[in-house]
């Protein structure tokens, strides 16, 4: 009985302690099992921060019901301590910028309706130093109630403020490219009437001084002739002054092209100064001091850009009323192979604070629709281009200092290319002396441009003018004879550049015995051809003693025959 007993204990014990093993062992397997789960866990949490973290995308996520934010680079990405990590929707709608936030509102109201299957909007985002971020935001409704309310959202922010500005960039270029075509267009609109105006009152003047002279008129009549010669005085500086303008806006607008000479500074500065006059004139008196400088190697509109948007600077930091009481001083010095420009004003100075970040893109101090934060930003990218740097030295109170260095132009680089030619040993010239028999070719559309052309020739010449190419060449295919062709560059059905490239092959001697007049160039294929002739070309409003000056050079050029063939003409 005992021994029986025994078993059944011994039985029953047994079996409790292998179901209690397998439990244990059941337990054993469930805990490997969570911890293999929980190291999953980890492994994807740290993968996926790992992705974040790898990206500029800033993740975040509201809880609808609760109102809760979880936000955990916040703080970083935008320069707050951490405790003003925002911890609910209406808080974290509290640094979206307030233009912003209606189109925010609305595209956020639309995903949680369920109206759109996703939210994204371009929003300003408030950060620590008081300034705003560009972000890109994109969130997905991810989970709803019974009744179909959202009751979370998960979203990413991105950073787009660097696209932003290549964006504003890349528009304020475009429009400074319009603009610029713009203004040379209309330098050239203005340059044809211009070069007839201009042309005419110095003829007339030159009449009238004549009859002065001879002592022709008296009296009544000689004091109306004196006084013709007054008023046509006057309206000659004015004609010189708007061709000046001209000038002054066709050197601005040649934003495209970026060959470089060398530039005189004294010539730059003027141009500017010229452009910059109404904002400086009643805000303060301008002094130029200028030594004797070499010229430097850069590009003359960009060159002439940087120092408009310094003297527009300037002005800008004086207020207007008290010229007599401020100065805006250009001053220009050589020292040490580099030439250093100064701009220096009597404004308001800037903050130190602001000082170093004078040259960040978009940075500005001034009133909204008054800076773009951009001057300052192309001025120190064009003069690092051109090898040399922009300092600023500045006060509050008592003004600013802004100073170019460029590197002086080599000696190599110190004459254009029709003075060097003109300096090679030249072979002694056979005169072709001025006379009825010496034949000049007028050709260019504007008929007024021809009968100044006449007049101004006329009394050494026998001048042809024809408006129409077509016709010049007809005339010179049928065996008319002409000393000197001048012709427009820019005509219509035949341009000056075909009506050369016809003539050369008719009378290659002639075609070297052309000018070439123009209110401006456009094309690359105009400009190529300009660069080529560069001895041979006259910008309109062409100043009458220039273009007999120009003529009489063509003519003192010897035949071919006399330099030995083609070969040495060239």
């Amino acid at each position: 009985m005992t021994g029986g007993l025994g078993a059944i204990a011994f039985a029953f014990l047994s079996g409790v302690g292998g179901g209690i093993a397998l439990m244990l062992r059941a337990r054993g397997r469930n805990a490997r099992r969570v911890r293999e789960a929980q190291e999953a866990l980890r492994a994807s949490e740290n993968r996926l921060r790992w992705a974040i973290d790898a990206t500029s995308e800033i993740v975040w996520d509201w809880d609808l019901v609760r109102d809760t934010v979880y936000h955990p680079s916040w703080a970083q990405t935008y320069g707050f301590p951490e405790e003003r990590t925002p911890r609910t929707g209406e808080a974290l709608v509290a640094f979206v910028h307030p233009e912003d936030l209606p189109a925010f509102q609305r595209e956020l109201t639309k995903a949680v309706d369920g109206a759109v299957p996703a939210f994204e909007v371009e929003h300003r985002m408030m950060t620590g130093s008081g300034e705003w971020k560009w972000m890109l935001g994109r969130a997905r409704v991810v989970a709803r109630d019974a009744a179909g309310n959202a009751t979370r959202i998960v979203g990413t922010c991105t950073d787009i403020t660097e696209r932003k500005r290549m964006l504003a960039r890349l528009q304020i270029a475009d429009r400074m490219a319009s603009i610029g075509t713009l203004a040379a267009g209309v330098a050239h609109e203005i340059n044809n009437p211009l070069a007839y105006v201009i042309g005419n009152i110095q003829y007339s003047l030159a009449r009238l001084e004549a009859l002065a002279g001879d002592g022709a008129s008296a009296g009544v009549a000689g004091e109306a002739v004196r006084e013709c010669i007054s008023a046509l005085g006057d309206a000659q500086t004015g004609a010189h002054r708007v061709r000046d303008i001209v000038r002054d806006v066709k050197l601005f607008s040649r934003g495209e092209d970026e060959r470089r000479a060398p530039v005189p500074v004294d010539r730059v500065l003027r141009a500017a100064l010229a452009l910059a006059e109404n904002e400086l004139r009643h805000r303060a008196r301008v002094v130029l001091d200028v030594a004797d400088v070499p010229p430097v190697l850069a590009n003359e509109s960009r060159l002439s850009q940087v120092f408009l948007n310094l003297l527009v600077n300037a002005a800008q930091a004086i207020p207007e009323g008290h010229a007599d009481r401020n100065e805006v001083r250009l001053t220009a010095r050589s020292s040490g192979g580099k030439v250093a420009v100064e701009v220096r004003d009597t404004g308001c100075g800037i903050a130190r604070e602001h000082r170093k970040r004078l040259f960040d893109p978009f940075f500005t101090t001034k009133a909204v629709g008054v800076g773009t934060g951009l001057g300052l930003p192309i001025c120190h990218g064009i003069v690092t281009a051109l090898g040399g740097e922009i300092e600023v030295e500045s006060e509050q109170g008592k003004g600013s200092t802004f100073r170019v260095l460029l590197p002086a132009a080599r000696e190599e680089h110190g004459a254009p290319r029709a003075v060097q030619r003109e300096q090679r040993s030249e072979p002694p010239r056979r005169s072709r002396p001025a006379g009825p028999d010496r034949r000049v070719l007028v050709v260019d559309d504007e008929v007024r441009f021809c009968r100044i052309s006449e007049r101004v020739l006329g009394t050494e010449y026998a001048v042809t003018a024809l408006p129409d190419a077509s016709e010049a060449l007809r005339r010179i295919r049928a065996g008319e004879r002409f000393d000197v062709v001048i012709t427009d560059l820019a005509m219509p059905v035949l341009t000056g550049m075909e009506l050369h490239d016809e003539i050369a092959r008719l009378d290659a001697e002639l075609a070297e015995r052309m000018l070439f007049v123009t209110g401006g160039v456009f094309t690359p294929v105009a400009a190529e051809f300009v660069s080529r002739h560069p001895d041979r070309v006259l910008e309109k409003p062409v100043d009458p003693d220039a273009m007999r000056a120009a003529v009489t050079r063509v003519m003192e050029r010897p035949p071919r025959a006399a330099l030995g063939g083609a070969a040495a003409v060239r």
